[in-house]
């Protein structure tokens, strides 16, 4: 619900500046500027759907919560200790439901299932996020319809970084929430070994 009412602020607030400097031509009615906002934010959301669909496709094994941009560093932490992470991660949308696993809330730790699971999704979670921000400049090619038009610097552009910044903030989250779980995963992982241990030299 906040993400939709910033959508629809941002979508205001873009709007107006190029309503009423009517930045692309003077004989454009004040409908084209919201058709101009509304078009570039519609070519955001596809955007953004075609890189989740993708990388959601791609093996689990390249998502390893322990290598790469999935590793949360301690610079990192302390970070997102900095800027307080923790107090305003439960506004971030959870898209649990396009995976059937919600994953806004740490519910059950003591669940190795879940914890796997959770780690899975949020290890898929953040490299959708992150490969999202690059990719979002391809909104930009809107503007090869009529380079000389100025919506595409004056809309296209706004758009595309106030949706780079929507895209980071429930990478955050997930990227605070990761350690943790990659800890309970790994204290799970020793007591598997131990007790498959013992049961062998019974």
């Amino acid at each position: 619900m906040v993400y939709l009412f910033t959508i629809l602020i941002s979508i205001i607030i873009i709007y107006i500046p190029n309503a009423l400097c009517n930045v692309a031509d003077s004989n454009n009615p004040w409908v084209y500027y919201l058709l101009a906002d509304l078009i570039y934010v519609a070519a955001s959301i596809v955007v953004d759907g075609l890189v989740a669909f993708i990388i959601r496709r791609l093996p689990y094994k390249w998502m390893n919560p322990k290598k790469g941009i999935i590793l949360t560093r301690d610079w990192e932490m302390k970070l997102y200790r900095k800027i307080k992470v923790n107090k305003w991660k439960k506004f971030m949308p959870d898209l649990g439901m396009f995976t059937k696993f919600q994953k806004g809330k740490v519910t059950d730790p003591t669940n190795p299932e879940w914890v796997d699971r959770y780690i899975m999704e949020a290890a898929y979670g953040v490299a959708i996020h992150y490969w999202s921000v690059p990719f979002s400049a391809l909104i930009l090619l809107l503007g090869l319809i009529q380079p000389w038009n100025l919506t595409n610097w004056t809309v296209g552009v706004p758009v595309m970084v106030i949706n780079m910044i929507l895209i980071l903030l429930p990478a955050l989250t997930l990227k605070y929430n990761l350690p943790t779980l990659v800890r309970v995963h790994d204290s799970y992982e020793r007591m598997r070994a131990k007790k498959a241990a013992k049961e062998n030299q019974d």
